[in-house]
């Protein structure tokens, strides 16, 4: 009710802004204000959320505003052409995301310098269609047929900015915001979570092109005029600028971010010349001040004042455990003769192994003995060179890790890897991704169906919680818990894909030994609970006290095989790892 009373505070600010300025200058100025902003509020989808640089967003601007202008000289009507714009730049995003799949920071960067750069020669020498520098003249936009002077010109990118912050913030508070964001933290924990990252940088790629196209239509109209100029490289940073200023994914920093750019030109404008130089140290001030941006800045600090005041009221999980872990099929997996090379090294020479039903099984052997080989091509982030991997009767051998979890098979980290930005509720809900239903128009729009949908699996993610002994902590950020208690969070998030097999890599690695108790003992639930569990573990009490088969590596290859008290009297594994006296002293529970 706050937020839709804030909305309607902004909508009356903005309605009466043409009474309380009536100069046309101003009104202009706000009509300028406000495409500005929503470029930049797309942008920070993109940059802030999801993690991609982007220095091309004048392209996306300029195809906006060609394709609505020129559609319109052609007799399109202005609200079909501003359709057909944004539609158009969202292709475009789409296009030039698959093109740069691979290409990651100052690649990536390149690429849509490159992008931004074609547009802009392609505005200037086509001039048959573009007008080049000569500029293209535009009709008067009409909504049904009535024309949009300065002032009902301006009430309509005003209703235009006000629906996108509305589905913009919709978008932030929904699980694309989540899936966004958790993307932005960690690619590969994100796909192990069932994230298909490929079509989720695509997408996010395409909703903020679609903005700037959005913001450069809107531009085109405003004096019905417009030449190639306009869609110069530094208007490309100009909206970045704006982005990291501002805060980069914060709700308010595009707001701020454009409050800087657009308006410190109109107050400097005798320094023109200088703009870039004036906003170069902007940009530079704000990473060295304020790396996260004004907005971000001022959070922190209130987050520091206030983090002593306690975790927001969250719903008490209504029973002890999820409802439901695993499909309840039980594991069965078959590796045979499994291969993985790296430029003629092999770290992973020929293993068998099989795991099947609710078993728990070790995977131990000396350092670079192949465990974590082992466990990226188990979970899809490594194809084997050689050898076969079968799932439940189906050659998972080349599936990469969103379709291993969609498959049944999920892992945590022996490095840490969670989504330090969200909280521990949201790290867990992130993990349901694969079970969520309600698509895209319904997330951006909060319906009823979506708004029952989250407070579901917000259950469920507070039932996993408490299953681990971490239910006071969900509206904590991960980022603020113990190493151990991290591990559990992890441990949690992946149990909400619900797995028919767990890869825990090095789980106690780093805890206390308090925590390593609290680890042990949700292990032990896991394992009762139905689900097989692979477990890598220098901690060879734990090893031994909860496997109920060990496998043991070495140099990459499969030395012994057995229940614990086969592995801990085998000479070759005492040789290779253990150390006999180390051995008399385990306990087998």
């Amino acid at each position: 009710m706050k937020k839709w009373l804030l909305y309607l505070l902004i909508a009356l600010a903005l309605y009466f802004f043409p009474w309380l300025f009536p100069s046309s200058y101003y009104v202009h100025m706000a009509q300028g204000f406000l495409y500005t902003y929503i470029v930049v509020a797309g942008l920070n989808l993109l940059v802030g959320l999801s993690g991609q640089l982007s220095l091309g967003h004048a392209g996306f601007y300029a195809i906006g505003a060609y394709v609505t202008g020129l559609c319109t000289v052609a007799g399109v009507p202005f609200l079909l052409s501003l359709l057909l714009g944004v539609l158009i730049c969202a292709g475009a995003g789409g296009l030039v995301a698959m093109l740069s799949l691979r290409a990651k920071g100052p690649y990536l960067a390149m690429v849509t310098i490159a992008f931004g750069l074609l547009v802009e020669i392609v505005a200037n020498r086509w001039v048959e269609v573009t007008g080049g520098p000569a500029g293209l003249y535009l009709p008067e936009a009409k909504l049904f047929g009535l024309g949009l002077g300065t002032v009902s010109y301006y009430w309509f990118i005003a209703v235009i900015a006000l629906v996108v912050t509305v589905l913009i913030d919709n978008l932030f508070t929904s699980r694309y915001g989540r899936t966004f964001r958790a993307m932005g933290n960690s690619e590969v924990a994100a796909a192990t979570a069932g994230v298909h990252v490929r079509n989720w940088k695509v997408l996010a790629f395409a909703i903020s092109a679609c903005t700037a196209g959005l913001g450069g239509a809107l531009f085109a109209f405003q004096n019905a005029y417009f030449n190639s100029d306009t869609f110069t490289f530094d208007k490309s940073i100009l909206f970045l600028v704006g982005v990291i200023v501002g805060g980069a994914g914060t709700r308010l920093g595009p707001l701020v971010g454009t409050i800087v750019i657009f308006l410190l030109p109109q107050w400097v404008q005798s320094l023109y010349n200088y703009h870039l130089l004036i906003f170069g140290g902007i940009l530079l001030l704000s990473l060295i001040a304020l790396p996260e941006g004004i907005v971000g800045g001022i959070q922190r600090i209130f987050k520091q004042r206030n983090q002593y005041s306690g975790t927001p009221s969250l719903p008490a999980p209504d029973s002890d455990g999820p409802s439901q872990m695993g499909s309840r099929d039980g594991a069965d997996l078959n590796v045979q003769a499994a291969v993985m090379e790296f430029d003629g090294f092999r770290a992973v020479d020929a293993i068998d192994l099989q795991i099947k039903g609710s078993e728990v099984r070790g995977l131990i052997g000396p350092n670079g003995s192949g465990k974590s080989t082992t466990v990226n091509m188990l979970s899809g982030v490594y194809v084997p060179t050689k050898g076969k991997l079968s799932w439940k009767g189906v050659d998972v051998t080349s599936f990469p890790p969103h379709r291993m979890a969609a498959a049944g098979i999920t892992r945590t980290f022996q490095n840490l890897q969670l989504f330090h930005e969200l909280t521990v509720l949201e790290n867990v809900m992130l993990g349901f991704h694969l079970h969520y239903r309600k698509g895209f128009a319904a997330n951006i729009l909060h319906t009823p169906g979506f708004l029952r949908e989250e407070s579901h699996f917000r259950a469920e993610a507070m039932r996993l919680l408490q299953f681990v002994g971490l239910a006071e902590k969900a509206g904590e950020q991960a980022a603020a818990l113990s190493y151990g208690q991290q591990r559990l969070v992890e441990i949690a998030r992946a149990l909400a894909t619900k797995p028919d097999l767990l890869i825990l890599d090095e789980p106690a690695a780093g805890a206390s030994l308090y925590e390593v108790d609290n680890i042990v003992r949700v292990i032990r639930k896991v394992k009762d609970s139905g689900i097989a569990i692979l477990l890598v573990e220098h901690h060879m009490e734990i090893v031994m006290n909860v496997c109920d088969t060990i496998t043991v590596l070495d140099f990459g290859k499969k030395i012994a095989e057995g229940d614990p008290a086969f592995i801990k009297n085998h000479p070759q594994v005492i040789e290779a790892y253990l150390g006999g006296e180390e051995v008399t002293k385990l306990v087998v529970g």
